[in-house]
């Protein structure tokens, strides 16, 4: 929905006509919406899209990604990323991905991320927002914002947040599937609905382990530290749940990459690309005390690799991603071509 909902914005101000849409677990209770459904259809998940063709759906449709960590296998290992009539790329990095797993395919354009649209646009007063949410204005600003798996192990995602225990002005944002557990920290958990930009643009320090927060945090050039955890859910060399029907690639390739991985050397190497995503500071759970202090201490230390993977993982990242989509969506429709668009007036 993040994802969507800026462009959606954008679509009805440019007079389109657009609706934004849940599409239901049983097939039956799509009957309805399908009828009136276009045959052109935007998501940013496969769910809905399997939903829809199960409920007798037939159609194109253009994937916007719904986030800015390149780390995980799942992206451009299904099927449904390849049979795309057009595909959105947030950043460069993504690109690479593709052409190292499809290098044929043709429909990928370089969009960015319409989330990240207000998180550069829009300003917050800090002052205030710190006052209203009772934290100290005189000491750094700690946000936690980890990545999802509570609900497999005790050692991902949220229950990290047991290290930080000792830790002030903390302010935790855990995955929307893993807000459930949150509640059992002693520390500010916001809203589900508030959204995570607002508190990144406050945060003096933003911590959490392979979650794209981190290129957000690294757009508005703030400080990092990556949490090197025994695993990450949807990382190699976990084995993948999924049904194999859905894989675009062979079991050997899949393999091979599974091989390839090195949790403990290089715990933030990015699938299916000899480069890692490393923006900053790294460090096990139990040590993250010392290594704020240590952050704190240097903040321009990791400066240049923060401006690097913000670009890397958000391309162009002005704030324009949205009109630049929806441009390149319009522009499609009406001459059939994939033009790439880049700066905007």
């Amino acid at each position: 929905m993040t994802s969507l909902l800026p462009l959606y914005d954008i679509a009805v101000a440019r007079g389109w006509e657009t609706g934004i849409f849940k599409v239901k677990k049983q097939y039956f209770l799509n009957r309805k919406l399908i009828k009136n459904l276009s045959k052109t259809i935007i998501i940013a998940y496969d769910q809905p899209l399997y939903r829809l063709i199960n409920s007798g759906w037939q159609g194109k449709y253009i994937y916007i990604e719904h986030g800015l960590g390149p780390i995980k296998y799942y992206t451009y290992k299904y099927i449904f990323f390849h049979e795309a009539e057009l595909l959105f790329y947030p950043g460069p990095v993504f690109k690479r991905k593709m052409q190292a797993i499809n290098p044929n395919f043709k429909n990928g354009l370089l969009g960015g991320y319409p989330k990240a649209d207000a998180l550069v646009n829009n300003k917050i007063n800090r002052s205030k927002m710190l006052f209203k949410l009772n934290l100290n204005s005189e000491k750094p600003i700690i946000l936690f914002a980890p990545s999802w798996g509570g609900k497999y192990s005790r050692k991902s995602g949220i229950w990290n947040a047991n290290y930080f225990k000792k830790i002030s002005n903390l302010i935790i944002i855990p995955h929307s599937q893993d807000y459930r557990y949150a509640k059992k920290f002693n520390a500010i958990v916001p809203s589900e609905i508030d959204g995570i930009n607002s508190y990144i643009q406050i945060a003096d320090i933003v911590i959490s382990d392979v979650s794209s927060v981190l290129a957000e945090a690294a757009i508005l050039n703030k400080p990092v530290i990556q949490l090197k955890l025994p695993f990450y859910p949807g990382c190699f060399p976990e084995k993948d749940k999924r049904n194999k029907k859905y894989f675009w690639l062979s079991s050997d390739f899949i393999k091979k990459e599974e091989e390839k991985s090195d949790i403990n050397n290089r715990p933030f190497k990015i699938a299916y690309l000899n480069e890692d995503w490393i923006l900053g500071e790294i460090c096990e759970p139990d040590k993250i005390e010392q290594t704020i202090s240590i952050v704190l201490s240097d903040i321009n230390k990791h400066k240049q690799k923060r401006k690097y993977w913000a670009e890397q993982s958000c391309y162009k990242c002005d704030g324009k991603a949205s009109i630049r989509i929806a441009k390149m969506i319009e522009h499609f429709k009406f001459t059939g071509e994939r033009k790439q668009i880049g700066d905007l007036n």
